[in-house]
């Protein structure tokens, strides 16, 4: 019983808002009949006994508001492991035990974090390596107690007993109340078939389940009895009386809803008042008037509770103040108040009787530390294909972008409520790291290596993993053609720290941009769904997000400044730095101008990010000549640039007219980023390191110095500040030193310029 229970409370919520849309739809048909806003109720009554419907694209529950909810045929509120918490009583302990057992293998796996070399891990050696443990765990924790709380199961029990006995209750009383009812008519007489006359009744009124009669009271006018009869026939060629002990039969099953008790009230009122005007269809003022007084005479009468709760058609009950004054001001409706009250009633049914649409919703049910990590996931009936492609990225640059695997489910044998399994291998003898992964039913996986020489020779130490959802078990609404991070590996450089950040960070433009400045490097496997065929899928794939997004906010005119500003965010121009922005467009070559608030701390990597950032805009804004930056520096200021020469340059482009060719294509796009800016990397010292004299650095003609910095200034003469990297062996190296050496061909007794 507690499974119907849950059931109940899951269709009463759903209840709720078709209440609410009823009610809302009620204060349009004000000047409509209302046998309108009678039928309405019959959309209610349907959500509150139908546990199943279909699904429709004009159904309210396809709102923001429903998302996880209300979609497909099930016809009730779907959160039920929520409401099955809410109404356990401290629930049941098996959550906590499964959030502390996932802290410490989250635990475990951040501090196990495994060299690239495939070196085992020690305690030491994560020490050294500076590996963070994001999800706050101790090496060592408490161990949990077998036992666990039953609270959450009696909690349930407690309720349902109490439900079942309200039932009973609300049952009793009218069985009750109809037997006394009965035996208040038993020696009523037949006045015509199915009218009945009794001496002691107050109020005229239909009773019946199956086949009703009308009982007046004696002693009544010709008038009156006219009214009365009018009224009470509608009710049985309508079957009110069966309708309204169905509505007693919802009432009492959501005897704890307040909203279904208001429902009931207000279908009884316009009940009753639809039967108002098709008795007074047609009369005439005086006429309207008199039955008025029939009904106010009976309405003051005590009706006693017993026969109302018996549910049976009175015709002085409910609302007679309403009903008075909706009879008085009643006249035969306008075809136009018709048909609009139809369509109104269209409307709301098409909205209410339908779910949502079926969404796509993942849940991860088996999180990493224990093995394979095992997805399952429902997706709509319009989806088709799936793919999965790697992004890989240094220092906050995309340096490569592969489709890993492109398939229709069908042919591939997916289900569309199924299982997904995610492994990683390391310690491979190659020296690589696999992503693995297959779907239920597939035999084998499918892998992606990446080893030393794909991930680049950036001295990668170790990596820590996280992987979507890994910390929820609940469903998770996706959407077709969402790009979904599956896994996150986080690449440690030398003794640099190392952040294990949700996926979720990399599955917002704006917060992946950040995400990914955190850690050395970082490889990103996505997964998307799709509604296309597999092999329009993978054409759509052939360049990465990325780079289709900066393809769309390519800008044919710099003097465009929404433009510009909308190109500056999709590149992602540091936004967590205050900054402003100028155009130069009085004559050519235009320049853009990027004015930064806050000062420099890294001067050296910031200019090496603003100069590729500047070779983007170059390429993406048709008629830029040049780019500039600013920032303060100590009471002056620094001010960089790159013109169009400047950026061929560094590309190792012939001419400067090349570098528009990139802005031709999204492919352009693409080969922009993972073939020329990738590989743009003004750092060269370490080619310098290790060339024969240990602890020194040699210049390319053999020199040893001790020391590699950088310097940044202004050459005499220059319009730009430069950042230069030098060899010396003093640490107190300005710009004056560099200008010295490069008169003499870049080498001078205390330094020798790098470039």
């Amino acid at each position: 019983m507690s499974g119907i229970f849950l059931m109940v409370c899951n269709m009463s919520v759903t209840a709720v808002f078709v209440i609410v849309l009823v009610l809302l739809a009620r204060r349009l048909l004000v000047k409509a009949p209302r046998s309108f806003s009678y039928c309405l109720w019959i959309l209610v009554a349907i959500r509150l006994i139908c546990p199943y419907s279909f699904s429709s694209a004009v159904s309210i529950f396809n709102l923001d508001l429903f998302r996880g909810y209300m979609t497909g045929n099930q016809g009730m509120w779907t959160g039920q492991e929520e409401l099955s918490e809410l109404l356990s009583f401290g629930g049941s302990g098996e959550e906590d035990k499964a959030a502390d057992g996932q802290a410490v293998r989250e635990a475990d796996r951040m501090r196990g974090t495994e060299s690239m070399s495939g070196a085992e891990s020690t305690p030491e050696t994560e020490e050294a390596a500076g590996i963070k443990n994001m999800s706050g765990a101790e090496g060592e924790t408490a161990s949990l107690t077998d036992g666990g709380s039953d609270w959450g199961g009696t909690g349930i029990e407690v309720l349902t007993s109490l439900w079942l006995l309200g039932i009973a209750g609300f049952w009793g009383f009218q069985i009750y109340s109809y037997h006394r009812l009965k035996k208040s008519v038993a020696m009523a007489y037949c006045f015509e078939k199915g009218i009945y006359e009794c001496e002691n009744l107050e109020v005229p009124f239909v009773m019946g389940v199956f086949r009703a009669n009308i009982y007046l009271p004696l002693e009544i006018t010709e008038d009156e009895r006219r009214h009365i009869l009018l009224h009470e026939q509608n009710h049985i060629r309508r079957r009110d009386y069966q309708v309204k002990l169905l509505a007693a039969l919802i009432l009492s099953v959501y005897w704890f809803h307040p909203l279904v008790w208001l429902s009931y009230h207000l279908m009884c009122e316009d009940m009753e008042m639809s039967c108002d005007e098709r008795a007074v269809w047609g009369m005439s003022s005086r006429e309207k008037e008199d039955y008025c007084r029939t009904l106010l005479k009976f309405a003051s009468r005590d009706a006693g509770l017993s026969r109302l709760a018996a549910g049976q058609p009175a015709f002085g009950d409910s609302s007679v103040k309403q009903r008075i004054r909706n009879i008085l001001d009643f006249k035969s409706p306008k075809k136009r108040a018709v048909v609009l009250g139809a369509a109104l009633c269209i409307v709301v049914a098409l909205m209410t009787l339908a779910n949502g649409r079926q969404r796509l919703q993942i849940q991860c049910v088996k999180p990493p530390g224990t093995g394979e990590i095992e997805y399952e996931f429902r997706l709509d009936q319009d989806i088709k294909s799936f793919l999965i492609y790697k992004e890989y990225y240094h220092q906050g640059e995309m340096k490569s972008y592969e489709v890993v695997r492109a398939g229709n489910l069908a042919k591939a044998g997916v289900d569309k409520k199924g299982k997904m399994f995610v492994d990683v291998q390391r310690h491979l003898p190659e020296g690589n790291v696999a992503f693995m992964h297959r779907f239920e039913g597939e035999d084998a996986y499918v892998r992606n290596d990446n080893s030393w020489e794909m991930l680049g020779y950036y001295g990668y130490q170790g990596m820590a993993e996280n992987y979507y959802l890994e910390n929820q078990a609940r469903w998770q609404d996706i959407e077709a053609e969402q790009n979904i991070t599956l896994a996150a590996w986080h690449l440690q450089a030398w003794q640099d720290m190392v952040e294990g950040l949700p996926c979720q960070e990399f599955m917002d433009a704006e917060t992946k941009k950040a995400a990914l400045e955190k850690n050395a490097g970082e490889v990103l496997y996505y997964m998307v769904f799709s509604e296309k065929d597999a092999e329009e899928l993978e054409a759509e794939y052939a360049v990465s997000p990325y780079a289709k997004a900066l393809y769309e906010a390519k800008n044919p005119y710099i003097g465009d400044a929404p433009a510009d500003e909308r190109l500056l965010e999709r590149i992602g121009v540091f936004p967590d730095r205050k900054r402003t922005m100028e155009l130069e467009t009085e004559e050519e070559p235009y320049v853009l101008k990027i004015h930064f608030e806050e000062p420099v701390q890294d001067e050296p990597s910031f200019h090496k990010k603003m100069e590729k950032n500047a070779i983007l805009l170059l390429c993406l804004i048709d008629n830029a000549g040049g780019v500039e930056w600013t920032y303060p520096a100590g009471e002056g200021q620094r001010r960089f640039g790159c013109d169009r020469e400047r950026a061929a340059k560094l590309m190792g482009l012939e001419k400067a007219e090349d570098i528009g060719r990139f802005a031709e294509s999204e492919n352009g796009v693409q080969e922009l980023l993972t073939e020329y800016l990738g590989f743009i990397d003004p750092e060269i010292t370490a080619n310098s390191i290790g060339l024969g004299v240990e602890g020194a650095y040699m210049s390319p003609e053999g020199q040893p110095y001790q020391y590699s910095m950088y310097v940044v200034g202004r050459l005499p003469g220059e319009r730009y500040d430069q950042v230069f990297q030098v060899l010396a062996d003093e640490k107190d190296i300005t710009i004056e030193d560099v200008a010295e050496a490069l008169l003499k061909g870049g080498a001078s007794k205390k330094m020798y310029v790098l470039q």
